[in-house]
């Protein structure tokens, strides 16, 4: 059994439960996230928590399948006062606050929002989703003070949207991850019917960026770091998101078999993916040189590597090699379907490499596939 030690320390905010593990736990960092106030202190390669008996109380919930050892007098821990609150940073245009304590809501609306949070959990959904609904419910529940839980209907809502719409900065992404919330809570909490299907806004359909090989190609040249050049090579090659690769252990990359195993994918799915043999050189290579413990890649100080950091590795390498400029780390993966397709793989084993529910999703490809519109004559070429 993993064992957790607990001792205490002193942080920037004042006392904090310093957290060591002993063994493996899977989705280590998922199951932190859900514990409020955790932190993975890079310096000393340990994770804190407030020293409250309520942290020590969610750390309890969240790993009770592990050993907790609590050194007296760490139990019970006395709490200590919240740092004051930071200003609130404002919304472009609107000038709203981006986030709203839940303690500055009426009583009735901290009480949607705790019912929420909680079957969320059940639910067990990401960290990520969890985070995004409850930002739009409490956004929601500031703006409707006046109204109860209770009186939110099908008008309530159409009105909001009509009024954030008129102050600008309201896009139908967001407009959709709203009605997702609300869906949530109503449908699951409440246990009311179906609603806001009407509400939806018309989704646009766009067309996803894609490199060419030869900018593909460019790319990579322009990154001198061998373990920033594995980390998007691997993206490409293997058609990853953004979270897999940064997700990705050791064991995930599986040489026997030349292939690599996508753990808790999008939608909680595994799947396993191509594996480059040119890479495979590369990253042992890399894995001589790094030495990572457990994740595939890892910060400079030991734990998992953030995406933020691969996103600014693209971004510097698009700037050096003169690329389409637009090109995110999504678009390698585009770009790996793409090209797949036109080298004759099949819609459908590209759909199970890049573990689309749908076949619809991945069909939007062969709009974008240049041999594809190759193979089409036009009309005008065939007249006399």
């Amino acid at each position: 059994m993993t064992t957790i030690i607990v001792s205490r320390a002193t942080g920037e905010l004042g006392p904090v439960l310093k957290l060591r593990l002993k063994g493996f736990i899977d989705n280590l960092f998922d199951r932190m996230n859900k514990v409020p106030g955790s932190r993975w202190e890079k310096a000393g390669r340990f994770w804190s928590i407030p020293a409250t008996r309520y942290a020590l109380r969610d750390l309890q919930r969240e790993f009770s399948d592990c050993q907790i050892m609590i050194p007296a007098p760490a139990n019970p821990v006395a709490p200590v006062k919240a740092p004051a609150a930071p200003p609130p940073t404002k919304r472009r245009k609107s000038g709203r606050s981006v986030r709203t304590q839940i303690a500055n809501l009426p009583e009735p609306w901290q009480r949607v929002l705790h019912d929420t949070e909680e079957q969320l959990l059940v639910n067990r959904y990401r960290h990520s989703t969890i985070k995004s609904y409850l930002s739009h419910l409490k956004t929601f529940a500031s703006d409707n003070r006046t109204v109860l839980p209770e009186e939110v209907d099908h008008e309530v809502v159409r009105s909001y949207i009509v009024m954030r719409d008129r102050e600008g900065d309201y896009s139908a992404g967001t407009q959709h991850q709203l009605l997702n919330a609300l869906k949530f809570w109503l449908e699951k909490v409440e246990g009311k019917n179906k609603t806001f299907i009407d509400l939806r806004p018309k989704k646009r359909k766009k067309l996803p960026t894609v490199l060419s090989k030869q900018e593909v190609s460019r790319l990579f040249q322009a990154i001198s770091n061998l373990k920033h050049r594995c980390i998007l090579k691997l993206v490409y090659s293997g058609g990853l998101r953004l979270s897999e690769v940064v997700n990705l252990q050791l064991s995930d990359v599986q040489s026997d078999r030349m292939q690599l195993f996508v753990r808790d994918g999008k939608g909680g799915k595994d799947r396993y993916t191509t594996l480059s043999e040119k890479l495979l050189t590369e990253l042992r290579a890399y894995f001589v040189e790094y030495r990572p413990e457990l994740w595939l890649f890892e910060g400079q100080d030991g734990g998992q590597y953030s995406k933020r950091s691969v996103q600014a590795i693209l971004k510097k390498a698009v700037q050096a090699s003169g690329i389409n400029p637009r090109c995110t780390v999504h678009t390698l993966r585009h770009s790996y379907a793409t090209h797949l397709l036109e080298a004759g793989t099949s819609l459908r084993h590209i759909q199970e490499l890049l573990g689309h529910a749908s076949s619809t999703t991945t069909e939007v490809y062969t709009h974008v596939s240049s041999a594809e519109r190759g193979r089409v004559i036009s009309p005008l070429d065939s007249l006399e």
